[in-house]
């Protein structure tokens, strides 16, 4: 493997073939698109004839275009078979090309076959090529133009193999009078092949670059399909180490920028884990610390917050940071109440569980921090540290939920029950913290 490619990650099966199926049924249902789109030119043309043309001329070529249009919703029902849509582009040159080179120009004299290409007819070619490019298959658009200058190509072989001379701008001295031109241009033998080559590379240029614009169109869908399963992927990845909210951030801007606001902090830890723990296989351990952090963080998320980090057998949540809720207090109070019946109402590993919670509000830093190749989401701060202390200073109390002052004077409705403890030296900072009780054990 050369260097330039070692690095380089396959795209994922799963999701290339999803995007070709895609590409497929856009396909099948541009087909019929065009099959309609078709259907409506014919019928429009039919009543173009019946205006402009007099009777009884207009009478046969509508009727004439109006069949074809009821004939060409056959294939409406032969959508599964690519051949079958070649076929279909195929048919409709050859019936433009046999218009050419057969239709009358008048049913009331012998006007020259030659003459047709002063009708416009040839410009119906253009039309189905336009009709191709719905299918969104290239291939199907350079067939189409293939077919065309084929079919145009036939037609005026054919035409010009019934003539006894043919007369073109070649014909012309060098500076034609006017009289000269006239001449020439309405001789009835006159059929410019010169002309009807430019037609032919008209019509080839015109196909070419439709190709190229549906290709690039697929190419494009293909490209962007690329990116959103990467992303996606990406997502998937970050989810399962940051919350679901910041990952979603991650992705969107590439960072998330350093915040500081007003945000609710709950910390919630494991009463009696390192006892219980001692008890209990690796396997047992690992398997109640999933099993409950992934409950918990589903309660959270259901209240607005997320879920931050993980800390031994504790979790740390935050309300208000990085995204903005309302009534963050009263949400985070609400989420403790929750963690709480959790515990009360369900075994993990066939253990009952106590938490020990803290709760705390007041200025939070938030933001991604760590090196160039290893970050994480991470919220610091005194408010973190309050609800930190809160939490082990249920032990001291006996206790199961701690709230801050400021928690308690922000959530008012969510705190009925609370119980004022006083103002507590919490450690490590200097000011005394108003405590509440709430819920569970309460001396």
């Amino acid at each position: 493997m050369t260097s330039s490619t070692a690095g380089r990650r396959e795209p994922d099966a799963t999701g290339v073939s999803a995007v070709e199926a895609a590409l497929t049924d856009a396909e099948r249902k541009g087909f019929r698109l065009a099959v309609i789109g078709r259907t409506c030119a014919l019928i429009a043309i039919a009543a173009f004839y019946l205006a402009a043309f007099p009777w009884p001329n207009n009478i046969a070529m509508a009727a004439l275009f109006l069949g074809a249009a009821a004939l060409g919703l056959a294939p409406l029902a032969l959508v599964g078979s690519r051949f079958e849509r070649f076929a279909f582009f195929a048919f409709d040159m050859a019936a433009i090309s046999a218009m050419l080179a057969f239709a009358p120009l008048s049913s009331g004299g012998d006007i020259p076959q030659n003459f047709v290409f002063f009708s416009g007819r040839y410009l119906y070619y253009f039309v189905v090529v336009a009709l191709s490019v719905l299918t969104l298959s290239p291939a199907l658009v350079l067939w189409s133009g293939f077919c065309a200058v084929a079919g145009l190509a036939g037609a005026t072989a054919f035409i010009a193999s019934g003539m006894d001379q043919v007369v073109s701008f070649g014909d012309l001295p060098r500076g034609p009078s006017r009289e000269q031109f006239m001449a020439v241009a309405l001789n009835p033998d006159f059929l410019p092949i010169a002309v009807r080559v430019s037609d032919g590379l008209v019509i080839a240029l015109s196909t070419a670059i439709a190709a190229l614009a549906v290709h690039r169109a697929r190419n494009v869908v293909r490209a962007h399909a690329a990116v959103e399963e990467k992303r996606n992927r990406v997502q998937q990845l970050l989810g399962r180490y940051v919350p679901a909210q910041v990952a979603q951030q991650l992705v969107d801007a590439g960072q998330l920028a350093p915040q500081l606001r007003k945000a609710t902090i709950l910390f919630a830890d494991i009463e009696g884990f390192t006892r219980l723990s001692e008890r209990l296989t690796a396997a047992q351990v690992i398997g109640l610390l999933n099993g409950f952090f992934a409950a918990a963080a589903t309660l959270v998320e259901r209240r607005g917050g997320i879920v931050v980090n993980h800390v031994g057998d504790a979790l740390i949540a935050a309300f208000n940071a990085p995204l903005p809720v309302e009534d963050h207090a009263a949400r985070a109070v609400d989420a403790a109440r929750d963690l709480q019946a959790l515990v009360s109402g369900r075994d993990f590993e066939g253990h009952r569980l106590r938490l020990r919670v803290g709760v705390a509000s007041g200025p939070v830093a938030a933001g991604t921090v760590g090196g160039a190749t290893s970050q994480t989401y991470t919220v610091y701060g005194d408010t973190v540290n309050v609800a930190q202390r809160l939490e082990r200073l249920n032990k001291e109390l006996e206790t199961d939920c701690l709230i801050s002052g400021m928690t308690f004077e922000a959530a008012r409705s969510a705190c009925a029950d609370a119980v004022a403890v006083g103002s507590v030296q919490v450690r490590g900072r200097e000011g005394p913290v108003d405590v509440f009780a709430i819920g569970g054990r309460q001396r």
